[in-house]
């Protein structure tokens, strides 16, 4: 019952494992999916970033033509005040002619040269005053103009770039909150991902101490068979010596009979006892006496009883005492005995102790014969010698017990015998 919740755990773990993997098989894909859109998100961030930088640059660019063109207004303001100058330099001299001619022709008391003299003055006057006023209204139109294309453009040119780095500032905005919330679920999912591996790690272990208990319950059930069979075997033998027993029993009651009933011929003890009985009762008269004919059969019986903690059991002992067998009944592992200890109490008196060597190790499936000091060759790591006595010791009531290098019992082996008395 036991070995089939040990199957059956096993192999809902195993489902669990596999479900487990299968899980893990698509958050590592989702990850991988997440890092690879982080990269282009980065790669795109760097994009971004460059294109910032030739805008920035750009920007940078069109203020230093900003700067350039707002110099050359400055100079063409100073070329502007300069020709202010030149015509109010120039008007002072008309001015100062106008007055030379004015004078000239004060002097001049003639009326008709008076006023020739006057409307050439006036001539001269608005001439100048229409080129003055043409050429300032050119050139000022011709400024004005000029300022407000330059104006625009450099209007048109910021608003573009602002837009643009507006843009920009939203892009990288929206980038890192999608980086941000993408970082998140990367971090959650590593989390996920470790608690994930702890699960599957711990089913690892619980799966390999499942292992352990199936093998060592598979170890216990063997131990039992094997309990039982030796049971088997001993009731057997006890059967067959029981049988024995009977047949020499019949045996011995068909020659008895054959005495007492006697040949065909001739009178038998039983005839005779009958006529000594008769005569004897004409002689005297007495107490009779009965006669049994008592046989009396001693035999013994012997039972053994094995346990073991772990791989290693104590296979066999001599009933003689001359040897002790081991065996590692796992089919992988390899026991390491160094400084392990075998004590053998006979009858609760006497004690016997043997130690196995610091690096002796017990390799699976392989057993060990530990032989009394005389009774065998040492062949290592097969056949070890106890030189300590020349027997293991022989008795009613034999413990073999088997401790670690820590003082722990592993196994043990106990083999009682008992007197038994058949009268007929």
């Amino acid at each position: 019952m036991k070995w089939e919740e040990a199957n059956s755990g096993r192999a809902d773990d195993r489902l669990k494992i596999d479900e487990l993997l299968v899980t893990l098989s698509g958050l590592e894909a989702e990850i991988n999916l997440l890092k690879r859109r982080i990269a282009l998100l980065e790669e795109e961030i760097a994009r971004l970033r460059k294109e910032n930088a030739r805008l920035q640059a750009e920007l940078q660019r069109v203020r230093v033509q900003l700067d350039q063109e707002t110099l050359l207004r400055i100079d063409n303001q100073n070329r502007v005040k300069t020709l202010l100058e030149e015509i109010d330099f120039m008007k002072r001299g008309f001015d100062s002619e106008l007055k030379d001619l004015q004078a000239m022709a004060a002097r001049d008391t003639t009326n008709e040269n008076r006023e020739f003299f006057k409307n050439e003055l006036a001539n001269a006057i608005r001439d100048i005053r229409a080129e003055y006023e043409q050429m300032m209204n050119g050139n000022k139109s011709e400024l004005e103009s000029w300022y407000q294309l330059r104006v625009q453009e450099i209007n048109t040119q910021s608003n573009r770039q602002n837009a643009e780095n507006n843009y920009q500032k939203e892009e990288v905005k929206r980038l890192r909150n999608q980086t941000s919330e993408l970082r998140g679920k990367l971090s959650d999912l590593e989390a996920r991902n470790v608690l994930l591996e702890k699960q599957i790690e711990d089913l690892n272990y619980q799966l390999e101490d499942d292992q352990r208990s199936y093998e060592a319950a598979l170890n216990d059930k063997d131990a039992q068979i094997r309990k039982l069979r030796e049971e088997c075997q001993a009731l057997m033998v006890e059967l067959q010596m029981l049988l024995d027993t009977k047949q020499t029993l019949d045996g011995e009651l068909k020659v008895y009979r054959k005495m007492l009933d006697g040949e065909s011929d001739n009178n038998g003890l039983r005839q005779l006892v009958e006529q000594v009985v008769r005569t004897s009762a004409i002689n005297e008269v007495a107490d009779t006496e009965t006669m049994r004919v008592v046989k009396g059969e001693h035999s013994s019986r012997t039972s053994y009883q094995r346990s073991a903690k772990g791989h290693v059991a104590i296979k066999e002992t001599s009933p003689e005492g001359k040897f002790v067998i081991l065996e590692n009944t796992h089919r992988a592992k390899e026991e390491p005995l160094g400084d392990w200890k075998l004590k053998r109490k006979i009858d609760g008196k006497r004690e016997i102790v043997f130690t196995f060597p610091s690096d002796y190790v017990l390799h699976p499936f392989q057993s060990v014969k530990i032989f009394a000091r005389g009774n065998g060759i040492a062949n290592p790591p097969d056949v070890l010698v106890f030189e300590g006595d020349d027997t293991f010791g022989v008795g009613a009531n034999v413990q073999t017990i088997l401790y670690n290098n820590k003082g722990e019992e592993r196994a043990t082996h106990i083999q009682r015998q008992s007197q038994q008395t058949t009268t007929s």
